[in-house]
């Protein structure tokens, strides 16, 4: 009789409710895929694309990074404590950052060459604030170890997202149809988790500046850090955005998705439990958080090779047959970023790991380093796209290496965890 083998690991049991819920949206994502690049144009894509890489820019650090301090508490009551404070945060992030777009928006998407987007300054003002909002109760249910729900409310998301966009580009094919099922999607997961998991009590404000003074490097460098880490990653858009237009956005995008699917299925569940998992290791020992990082590295490792080894044979007819012949650019792109892939992959989970044992100032200075050596290979080697994205390929992925090197460092010569 075959036995099916019990899975023993609060981390691996984890990590698989949230890989499902990540899977089932992305097969969303996969299916819709080539139904959008037939529905819309490149330039609709692009536009949406400029969209999600602008609003995903701030709305990262819309709550000041409180939202991750949400995690790190011993005692329930300060947890809580500090989801209203990030709450609180983002309230105050999205009215300044609404006033500053107001002013200075049309400015940033002429630079961008991205003029169309001009009537949808509100749209892109709206879907910080819920990006942010979105983000913010995710880490009160990693809080809570509530992974199941955590695993339903990415489905929610993605899937809605996917969805709408698909049936609005049936019967209305423009950008802003993308960018409204883009603001849906936040918009539902986000109040589908607070109608089931918003807590009501009183607190003091007293408690919450003691508790903002305490954490207070997440808003003052973890923001910052997070803010040059989301912005070096949406480099590439806003780059090929400025050079080359809309349209080769679309390609970049559509190959950025596809390698994206597989890895960031894994990569973005393993985060968020190895964030959990790490800070609670960080209580115990120095070795007990050395064994998380080292056994999640070598796990990442191993999982990324298979689809990254297809893509790097197959990218340009894969493109080709599944976005459609005007997309088989795309598949070339593909199998240029493969190698910046690999060792991002590897390392987004693991990039918190400053945070947990509050060397964030560490991070901030790679991640600085890192954003002027992409945009110093993107710019000196913009000839063609092709040419960009080699260049940005090859400085991001030892970027990565270094500092994966440089985490496992800082881990093993630290005498002790501040918190």
């Amino acid at each position: 009789m075959l036995k099916i083998p019990v899975i023993k690991s609060d981390f691996t049991r984890n990590v698989v409710k949230l890989f499902s819920g990540t899977a089932f949206a992305h097969v969303a994502t996969f299916i819709a895929t080539p139904i959008l690049t037939r529905l819309f144009t490149k330039e609709n894509l692009g536009d949406w694309q400029i969209f999600i890489s602008t609003i995903t820019t701030f709305g990262v650090i819309a709550s000041l990074k409180y939202e991750m301090a949400i995690v790190l508490p011993k005692e329930d009551r300060e947890g809580n404590d500090l989801a209203l404070l990030s709450l609180l945060a983002l309230l105050l992030f999205s009215v300044l950052f609404s006033m500053v777009l107001l002013f200075l928006g049309p400015d940033l998407l002429h630079w961008m060459n991205a003029d169309s987007l001009q009537p949808f300054l509100h749209y892109i003002a709206l879907g910080v604030f819920l990006f942010g909002l979105w983000q913010a109760v995710q880490y009160i249910l990693v809080r809570r170890k509530r992974f199941g729900v955590l695993a339903l409310n990415k489905v929610v998301q993605v899937a809605s997202t996917q969805v709408l966009a698909v049936l609005f580009g049936v019967f209305w094919t423009s950008s802003q149809a993308l960018l409204i099922a883009q603001v849906l999607g936040y918009l539902l997961a986000s109040v589908i988790i607070l109608r089931m998991h918003l807590v009501v009590y009183k607190t003091r404000l007293a408690d919450l500046w003691r508790l903002a003074k305490q954490y207070r490097k997440f808003p003052t460098i973890n923001t910052s850090m997070v803010f040059l880490n989301t912005l070096s990653l949406q480099l590439p858009v806003f780059m090929l955005s400025r050079f080359f237009g809309p349209e080769i956005v679309a390609l970049y995008s559509m190959a950025d998705r596809i390698v994206n699917i597989p890895l960031f299925m894994v990569g973005r569940s393993v985060q968020q439990v190895y964030f959990a998992s790490a800070s609670e290791a960080m209580h115990n020992s120095k070795e007990a958080l050395i064994g998380v990082y080292k056994s999640t590295v070598q796990k990442l490792a191993l999982f990324a090779v298979i689809p990254l080894l297809f893509i790097l044979l197959l990218g340009p007819q894969f493109a080709s047959l599944y976005f459609g012949s005007d997309f088989a650019e795309a598949g070339v792109y593909m199998q240029i970023i493969t190698f910046w892939m690999f060792f991002r992959f590897i390392n987004s989970p693991i990039s918190s790991t400053f945070s947990i044992i509050n060397r964030q100032e560490v991070g901030f200075y790679l991640i600085a380093a890192s954003l002027i050596l992409r945009l110093l290979a993107m710019f000196i080697f913009n000839q063609t796209p092709r040419s960009m994205l080699l260049a940005l390929s090859i400085t991001a992925g030892l970027f990565y290496l270094f500092y994966n090197i440089s985490i496992y460092y800082f881990i093993k010569h630290a005498e002790d965890y501040d918190q």
